[in-house]
């Protein structure tokens, strides 16, 4: 299935970021557990390109459920894998969805404490408020 997501960007995806370092933001291991495998790294994955687990969920936080104040509370479960060196590493941030930025923010922060040389940012996709979307057309 995982082919579904990136097989017709692949070529120009990987030209994109080549000489990058994926960094998956990771899923609580017990969800992964649970699954059988972490989907953000098997799509990622495709890419070809050298991949890091620099970052631990320590707990089952859900966000989807959460309101946009909530959802920063994300920062209390995210953090650095001891001893992960990204120093002067093209970083290439991956994630599955981008709703309110609180998981990438988060992330880019913590991994901007290892001095890589850049960070750049790839997502599947990205939620629309519907609401606030017509609100803004009227």
């Amino acid at each position: 299935m995982r082919e579904a997501f990136l097989n017709l960007f692949i070529k120009e995806l990987y030209i994109k970021y080549k000489g990058k370092t994926i960094i998956p933001v990771p899923s609580y291991i017990k969800d992964d557990e649970v699954r059988g495998f972490n989907h953000v790294e098997e799509v990622f994955s495709m890419l070809n390109l050298p991949m890091k687990k620099a970052l631990i969920k320590t707990s089952h936080f859900k966000q989807a459920e959460k309101g946009a104040k909530k959802r920063q509370e994300i920062r209390k479960h995210l953090c650095l894998v001891p001893d992960i060196n990204l120093e002067n590493e093209k970083v290439l941030l991956v994630d599955d969805i981008y709703t309110t930025g609180s998981t990438l923010k988060t992330a880019i922060n913590l991994i901007e404490k290892l001095n890589p040389k850049s960070i750049e940012v790839l997502v599947l996709a990205k939620t629309i408020d519907l609401k606030k979307r017509k609100s803004n057309t009227n």
